[in-house]
């Protein structure tokens, strides 16, 4: 039997504000007659690989002047990223491999090759460099055996994003020793600085290194938690048919039903009107938290997230000045005002998770009439606690 080690952020995690079918409809413009959902369309499994014109549309967003994706890429969609982490990671990894994987991050990232009877060795990012990943450590961390690096890029919980030069760097590191890089971009491209200076996906360096795989998916950016659609995609078809082989044995292929509605969601119009929402209420909501932190700067510190949904907020006793029970506090905030943030060093700490105490990953994309009265709730408890 194979021990499942709880995925804790799972019984903490909020959804970011969903689109309704509605919703999705009405930004497909006057055209009644194109819908998101084919009514007429038998409910068969459908290809494995997905849907004709959604894997064209996903390959579409990863455009770029060095390769033609069509040609270059392979790609298959599963149930949300989710799915397609566990499908490479389970498959790629076993006894004897070694992985090195950013931190913080998402908690699967590094439990699943551990699950698989992988070495995992910690690539620690730290706040005062901005939670972005040196390269120059990789060499302390590396070993004969390590077959894979893996990051998430937007970053979850802390929002950092990693810049290009430092991709760059990494590719080099990892091709002149053939380690895999595995790149989780499921809040790609969900970025808010200039769009011009927003790092580009791993699958940008095509050109310069075959084993190079990510994924992503629909529910974040695209605001579509609820259709369970996200994908592999990698210049190495070896390292996608691994997955694909793997997922016979599971789900088989992604529902008809889910497929209509992303590959509607990824039409060129519609795409960019969902986006430049999410974009929207980003902007909104993470100027109204930067004065939250401002106002509250003795208890609350951070780094401003560059990219995806949250940001990783540090909170501190007010009369000892050290950082407080994260899983302790974000109790205490939901008994006394029904607000729910979660706790960072509980949700994305390592197994002594001191190193991430007092971190909540506090989400900013739910709909900015919300986020106020959170806000608003939280200052109200920072002020009971403060008296």
């Amino acid at each position: 039997m194979v021990h499942v080690i709880p995925f804790v952020l799972d019984h903490w995690d909020t959804c970011v504000d969903p689109l309704s079918l509605q919703d999705l409809a009405k930004l497909g413009g006057t055209d009644s007659s194109i819908h998101p959902v084919e009514a007429s369309n038998s409910l068969i499994y459908g290809s494995v690989l997905g849907k004709p014109e959604l894997r064209q549309r996903i390959l579409a967003l990863y455009e770029d002047a060095e390769a033609d994706p069509a040609e270059s890429l392979s790609l298959t969609v599963t149930q949300g990223a989710i799915s397609a982490n566990f499908l490479v990671l389970d498959t790629l990894l076993g006894p004897g491999d070694h992985v090195i994987c950013q931190y913080p991050t998402y908690q699967q990232l590094y439990d699943v090759p551990r699950r698989a009877g992988a070495k995992v060795s910690l690539w620690r990012t730290h706040a005062e460099h901005g939670w972005i990943p040196d390269v120059s450590e990789l060499r302390f961390l590396v070993k004969e055996n390590t077959k894979m690096i893996i990051i998430n890029n937007p970053n979850n919980p802390t929002g950092a994003s990693i810049p290009g030069r430092i991709l760059e760097e990494l590719v080099t590191f990892a091709s002149e020793r053939g380690i895999i890089i595995f790149s989780d971009e499921v809040f790609r491209p969900l970025f808010h600085d200039n769009a011009q200076d927003a790092p580009p996906s791993i699958i940008s360096f095509t050109c310069q290194y075959k084993n190079i795989i990510a994924v992503s998916s629909l529910s974040k950016a695209f605001s579509l938690p609820g259709i369970r659609v996200g994908w592999i995609i990698s210049p190495n078809p070896d390292l996608v048919n691994e997955a694909i082989n793997a997922r016979d044995y599971t789900t088989i292929s992604v529902s008809q039903v889910d497929q209509d509605i992303a590959t509607y969601a990824l039409g060129p119009i519609v795409r960019e009107k969902i986006l430049d929402r999410s974009r929207s209420i980003c902007q909104q909501n993470l100027a109204s938290l930067e004065n939250f932190i401002a106002q509250h700067s003795t208890q609350l510190s951070w780094v401003k997230p560059t990219g995806a949904s949250s940001a990783f907020v540090r909170v501190l006793d007010r009369q000892t000045g050290t950082p407080v029970d994260d899983g302790l506090y974000c109790e205490m905030v939901l008994r006394a005002t029904g607000l729910l943030i979660v706790p960072g060093g509980k949700s994305f700490g390592t197994e002594a998770a001191e190193d991430l105490k007092g971190y909540l990953r506090v989400g900013f994309v739910c709909s900015t009439a919300q986020f106020e009265r959170a806000l608003g709730l939280w200052a109200e408890f920072l002020g009971s606690i403060s008296n």
